[in-house]
């Protein structure tokens, strides 16, 4: 590891991600490999990982893909690894998800990476402990699991020989488990590249006894999140088994894995949600796979600007030892040497969310706070209590952040005023009050 390297991140100063101070978050480019390995010897596979805050966690998985109760936390300040309390019995070939500031470890087996097991798990980072959380009613390894809205985790199909088309769904608040609707008959695998954004969930690639290169889009219903609508999209370019996969800031990145002839790929493939299409780019430092659980990404802010980071943790492939941390980062890491000043990580948000006016009642200035999830068109309007617009605060394209506008109310006279947030498929209301 390169001096200048410790010496950044050294000084790296973490803090909640305001993004509507910036125009844009700049799209990744470039792999780098200048950061240190994850602890333990020999290759890891069947492992899972999430970045939450300024934390990548990984859980799980072993040299052979074996299940552990390994536990490790990569401080992405710190540049340092760390070993955290185990998990509570081993597992091996399921996912992690963050939800309202914990982690959850959904699916995999307990005996073997191919027999799944019905116990699943939830990690409090503030508390370092783990505790059990309602068992899955199907269990499935090789499954991909993600957060919607900051509620839900959907456990996206698995099944290690019987490639399951289900997608289950878990309720933190409820501690329940439910049903949504599954990809179509003959679609099921496992160790594939997933990913969720917004409202729509990718699903790409991956194992049915044969190589699969299909891509799939389904899109939740945001008033039943339990229904989901499946569209088939362009196919990758190749096959592949157990690929990496994430989403973030309308791109959906798969990390290319396991090929026809056994071989690993030093390639990504970028799906663009504003053009629909794949692009494909090389040069991924170490030529791996078995990273379907174990690609992660956020937002990073470096030199002063917000850009996209997907985290690849670990692998394995023909028993090669391969235990790197290595990102695809944006252009900011001109030869790979980061100085970074913050992170926003899954501060991201996750769903349309518009706050109470701060103060309210007010004279004759208000804070309003609103966070988006996705780039979209948003309008931020006040109408006063016959219903008649007085103010415009916001009418543009917003990229997914925490925004915070103010409402000046010297021109208006006293008493109670409306403030209303409208964005595909969202709208909100909220009540505020001026004295003077």
């Amino acid at each position: 590891m390169k001096t200048n390297l410790k010496m950044f991140l050294s000084i790296l100063t973490v803090f909640s991600l305001n993004l509507s101070i910036f125009s844009q978050v700049y799209q990744a480019t470039t792999w780098c490999n200048n950061f240190p390995q994850m602890p333990g010897n020999g290759p890891i596979y069947g492992h899972a990982s999430v970045v939450f805050g300024d934390t990548i966690y990984v859980a799980g998985g072993s040299s052979d893909g074996t299940p552990s109760i390994s536990f490790y936390k990569y401080s992405i300040g710190g540049n340092i690894w760390t070993t955290g309390n185990t998990l509570p019995g081993p597992k091996a070939g399921g996912d992690l998800a963050a939800v309202k500031g914990k982690l959850y470890y959904i699916g995999g087996g307990s005996q073997s990476i191919a027999v799944a097991s019905e116990e699943q798990y939830v990690y409090n980072p503030s508390t370092g402990s783990w505790s059990s959380i309602a068992n899955i009613p199907t269990p499935v390894s090789g499954n991909v699991s993600e957060t919607y809205n900051d509620s839900l985790i959907y456990c996206i199909m698995g099944g290690w020989s019987s490639f399951e088309t289900i997608i289950q769904v878990y309720n933190t608040s409820s501690n329940l488990w439910s049903q949504a609707t599954p990809i179509s008959n003959g679609n099921g695998r496992r160790s594939f590249a997933g990913g969720l954004m917004g409202n729509k969930i990718f699903v790409c690639a991956g194992f049915d006894g044969s190589f699969r290169s299909d891509f799939w889009v389904g899109t939740i219903n945001p008033v039943n999140p339990l229904q989901i609508t499946w569209q088939q999209r362009t196919s990758l370019a190749v096959g592949t088994s157990r690929p990496g996969g994430t989403a973030i800031n309308g791109r959906f990145y798969v990390v290319i894995g396991e090929l026809l002839n056994g071989g690993g790929s030093d390639s990504m493939a970028v799906w663009d949600t504003a053009t629909a299409g794949w692009s494909y780019i090389d040069g991924k430092p170490t030529r791996t796979n078995n990273l379907y659980a174990s690609t992660s990404s956020s937002i990073v802010i470096c030199n002063g600007r917000p850009g996209v980071k997907v985290w690849a943790v670990g692998g394995s492939i023909q028993n090669q030892t391969t235990r790197p941390l290595e990102v695809f980062a944006d252009t900011c890491l001109t030869g790979c040497q980061p100085v970074l000043v913050g992170i926003g990580g899954n501060n991201i948000p996750l769903k349309f969310e518009l706050m109470q006016n701060y103060p309210n009642p007010f004279n004759p200035v208000t804070k309003i706070n609103f966070n988006i999830p996705e780039k979209t068109h948003v309008l931020l309007s006040v109408t006063d209590i016959t219903g008649k617009e007085i103010s415009v605060i916001v009418n543009e394209v917003l990229y997914s952040g925490q925004y915070n506008y103010t409402f000046d109310g010297r021109n208006y006279s006293s008493g109670v005023y409306f403030y209303k947030l409208t964005a595909e498929n969202y709208s909100e209301c909220k009540k505020m009050v001026l004295i003077k």
